[in-house]
């Protein structure tokens, strides 16, 4: 009888998922663990972690990342769960980023790959599918997009399954990814459910305000609060996890998200609580998705907002409707002990089938790609002023630079200069590729000869 496989969750723990998905694991008799970087500080949300390396302790990123990598194939796991990024990253696709990710698969091993957000939500495509796009309302994207598609074709030739965690999140997926529901612990989440009250409680609890719509919930807030409405409001920002929950428990009305048009973990806490939740879901890939005409939210955007959360505070028997339809909702969809069925399935699969090889070139591009940025990148190493072996800056990488920078500068002057660094870049990229085009164009001349009048 073939063992069951050892499997890695890295290297971080998004919104507390990849560990209820490890400790799942670990009832059920695998040999799972979760890793994650920290600077010795745990996570920024105070959410357990099962194992972490400190990058302080290991003197800086490069050391951690490789600590990792050989502990893990010296340990003989089976399976590199991915979330966002691979052991090996720096946090914009610079320094060779995910080049891990070949080493592993030269030695037989597995590995599934979970994108997050705006690791797959690229901007193009995002307008393209979303009319409430994040970016059509100021989000700047963290990321050079160019480099990320790179990123993500060079993904293609290596990772055995690709993992979203529902169907608006499946449209920016590389691949054929499967769809596995993010997933609670229901037994640390029992019903509280909504009492009646003449001043409801509406809770918002935004991760990233401009990706949330924070300033359209603030604005309705606002409106309504000028009308005379009876209700209280907490925004929650940069509150530790189990703090955020007791304001939950507290509350009449949660607001999600009212941009992205999916469901975020905020939205299934709610659910779990019974309490009524706010949020932006596409209808055309919900509605499917949960085998439903009638999704348990109550569903709002930037235009209707206002409108939607001044009914919902007058409406008891709506908001009472909606507590009991969003736990019926998780029960189903979003229960760990059911959702782990779907990751031991693929995991199985993946250990059965025959590894994913390189078929194309989009490994080869990314490696050009990566071998520019390592000649241009940081905009120090340009400066020869800086580049004597007595200057410490010599010695820190891409994050610890500009973590360097956020110290010494304004932070109103870290933005450009991080700006500056990506135009510079941009700028190599363009000559770099009309030296290849002209350089085409003149063999392929040569080859035929100089034209005659």
């Amino acid at each position: 009888m073939r063992r069951k496989p050892k499997i890695v969750l890295a290297p971080m723990n998004f919104a507390n998922m990849p560990i209820q998905i490890v400790r799942e694991l670990k009832r059920r008799g695998f040999e799972a663990e979760h890793l994650q970087y920290t600077a010795g500080e745990g996570h920024k949300f105070g959410y357990e972690l099962d194992r972490e390396i400190n990058i302080r302790e290991l003197d800086g990123r490069i050391n951690s990342n490789i600590s990792a990598l050989t502990e893990y194939i010296e340990r003989d796991f089976d399976i590199f769960h991915f979330w966002n990024k691979s052991f090996f990253f720096e946090t914009y696709y610079q320094e060779y980023t995910g080049f891990d990710i070949p080493l592993i698969k030269a030695r037989n091993k597995r590995i599934a790959y979970r994108f997050t957000g705006f690791d797959a939500r690229l901007p193009s495509r995002d307008l393209d599918v979303n009319p409430y796009s994040p970016f059509r309302y100021g989000y700047e994207h963290p990321y050079d997009e160019d480099l990320q598609k790179r990123y993500l074709a060079f993904l293609e030739e290596y990772v055995d399954q690709f993992l979203v965690q529902d169907p608006e999140m499946a449209q920016f997926s590389p691949g054929n990814p499967k769809i596995i529901p993010r997933a609670l612990n229901l037994s640390e989440w029992p019903f509280v459910g909504i009492g009646k009250t003449d001043r409801p409680l509406v809770v918002h609890a935004p991760s990233n305000g401009p990706v949330k719509g924070t300033k359209f919930v603030q604005a309705a807030v606002d409106t309504l609060q000028s009308e005379g409405l009876a209700f209280d409001y907490k925004s929650i920002e940069g509150m530790a996890h189990k703090d955020a929950i007791e304001w939950y428990k507290r509350a009449d009305i949660i607001v999600d998200q009212l941009l992205i048009g999916a469901t975020g973990v905020l939205t299934l806490e709610a659910w779990a609580l019974g309490k009524p939740c706010v949020v932006h879901l596409r209808e055309d890939l919900f509605k499917p998705f949960y085998k439903t005409g009638e999704l348990p939210v109550a569903n709002a955007n930037p235009d209707t907002i206002t409108n939607v959360l001044r009914d919902l505070i007058k409406d008891h028997d709506w908001r009472a409707h909606l507590s009991r339809e969003g736990r019926k909702t998780v029960e189903e969809f979003h229960d760990i002990a059911k959702v782990i069925d779907d990751y031991i399935e693929t995991y199985d699969a993946m250990i059965s089938a025959e590894p994913v090889r390189p078929t194309g070139t989009g490994d080869i591009e990314y490696l050009r790609c990566q071998a520019e940025l390592a000649r241009d990148l940081i905009i120090f190493n340009a400066d020869d002023s800086i580049q004597h072996s007595g200057n410490p800056l010599r010695r820190l990488d891409g994050d610890e630079k500009l973590a360097v920078l956020q110290k010494v500068l304004p932070a109103f002057l870290v933005w450009p200069i991080r700006k500056l660094v990506n135009l510079r870049r941009a700028c190599f990229r363009i000559r770099d590729r009309t030296r290849r085009r002209v350089q085409g164009f003149l063999a392929r001349r040569g080859a035929h000869g100089p034209r005659t009048p």
